[in-house]
């Protein structure tokens, strides 16, 4: 692939360093002279005292900039200089398709019959000239049954490509963008052979990586129309070709993952009206849109140990999770994929009480299409936390790695797991209500310890 210059997002030229930016931030709220001087340091890529260690990567300081001068960007750039002089965490590896012993293929221990049947179905399908494509995304193939089997598929041909990255979505949130140029470069190729005009994607982060962030910061341009899938989704529903038999009549709140606040604000409404539709009433949390705090997942992007990031991430979900019951509502409801997976193993650490939803499973309830719920979810819950948990303990002795490897070959497959006796051990563990409670205890007891946050 040819070498292909990249362009920061980042617009020193309009900045003033007023440090408005670090100062609203929900998460470091820095006095306004500490933002300012901050600023100034990661501008001049001076040693950075907080932003690099506590930063949870939810793109609000941009929308706080009244210069437009895009700091985020700046914080990436800054990861990026890191990550080449550090690489990335041991423990990251569990999220990286092309690494051994990764959630895909650790996760294919535990995957039911069906779910085997639909995720062969969408990894093995090679799109053509005439389809649309629906990349179902990394992270919704950790909970398949999200939208599996549902008639909403019936419009798309959906396809599961784990070593696109999701774009490199998750990639460009921790600053890794040399190697996110990469996989623009390889993903246009790919999608350029498919010789398709119009391409789908579950996740709202997953569009605006391709349709924004590969032509502007990237050099990557692509030639496919890219749909945004929660508007063409509520586009069906007011033209009633998807017919809501069902009005839920729930109160819910609606957990804004950090790239819904790109393109300001853009991604906000469209599920907010979905839920209307479906009989939903919206109380809102404390943080919302704009100000909305991050699912927790981000804050693996500002990690200082490796043995911290699952606390600190958790820790983090864990404020999501309080503003969300303050709100007294039944459901909390997500509009990302790679939030949900998140955001299930949240819960049942914390042992909250509050359901969740992606909005997907909310208009298939209104269609009248049955769910296994919560038992589906909870169990992958577990499973997810089994990997983790295994991952960690795998992670003690590896040093950091880069990230060289961008596709997998025949010969290594996320359906080819090895035995991993011990993962297969600590899941049958956790299959006993008590083992179960008392994990979640020494976790949220040790979790203050451990955090860096």
């Amino acid at each position: 692939m040819s070498k292909l210059k990249r362009i920061s997002g980042f617009r020193e030229d309009l900045c003033n360093l007023c440090g408005e930016c670090l100062h609203l931030c929900p998460v470091l709220s820095l006095p306004i002279e500490d933002a300012k001087e901050e600023i100034k340091n990661l501008i001049e890529g001076k040693d950075s005292k907080y932003t690099l260690t506590k930063c949870n990567t939810c793109f609000s300081c941009n929308l706080y900039c009244p210069q437009n001068a895009n700091p985020y960007n700046l914080i990436l750039e800054r990861w990026n200089d890191l990550y080449k002089k550090r690489a990335a965490p041991s423990l990251y590896r569990f999220v990286c398709p092309t690494e051994q012993n990764n959630i895909w293929q650790l996760l294919n221990i535990f995957l039911s019959n069906q779910e085997r049947r639909w995720i062969y179905k969408w990894f093995n399908y090679i799109p053509k000239p005439n389809d649309t494509p629906l990349l179902i995304g990394n992270y919704t193939h950790l909970f398949p049954f999200i939208i599996g089997g549902s008639k909403l598929l019936d419009y798309f041909k959906p396809i599961d490509r784990i070593d696109q990255w999701e774009g490199g979505a998750y990639l460009y949130q921790g600053g890794y963008l040399d190697v996110v140029q990469r996989i623009a470069q390889r993903t246009k190729i790919e999608f350029d052979n498919w010789g398709v005009k119009k391409i789908a994607a579950c996740l709202d982060a997953v569009e605006y990586i391709f349709k924004e962030v590969h032509p502007k910061e990237m050099g990557v341009v692509h030639a496919q129309e890219f749909v945004n899938f929660n508007q063409w989704l509520l586009d069906k529903i007011n033209s009633n070709e998807i017919q809501l038999k069902n009005q839920l009549n729930l109160k819910v709140t609606v957990h804004d993952n950090c790239y819904s606040k790109s393109l300001d604000g853009a991604y906000w409404e469209a599920p907010r009206e979905i839920l209307k539709k479906c009989g939903c009433r919206i109380k809102e949390m404390k943080h919302n849109r704009k100000n909305s705090l991050c699912c927790g997942f981000g804050a693996g992007a500002s990690w200082v140990k490796n043995i911290s990031i699952p606390f600190d991430i958790i820790s983090e979900g864990f404020k999501k999770f309080k503003e969300a019951e303050d709100t007294g509502a039944k459901a909390l409801i997500s509009y990302c994929g790679g939030c949900i997976y998140l955001l299930w193993a949240i819960k049942e650490l914390k042992r909250s009480k509050i359901d969740i939803f992606h909005v997907i499973e909310i208009v298939r309830m209104a269609m009248g299409e049955r769910l296994n719920y919560p038992q589906d979810h909870i169990k992958r819950a577990w499973d997810i936390i089994a990997i983790i948990s295994y991952s960690l303990l795998l992670s003690v002795y590896k040093k950091n790695f880069f990230l060289n490897k961008l596709i997998y070959d025949e010969k290594f497959s996320s359906f080819q797991p090895k035995r991993h006796t011990l993962l297969k051990i600590m899941r049958a563990l956790f299959k006993i209500s008590l083992v179960r409670k008392v994990y979640a205890l020494l976790f949220r007891l040790f979790m203050p310890i451990l955090r860096t946050r």
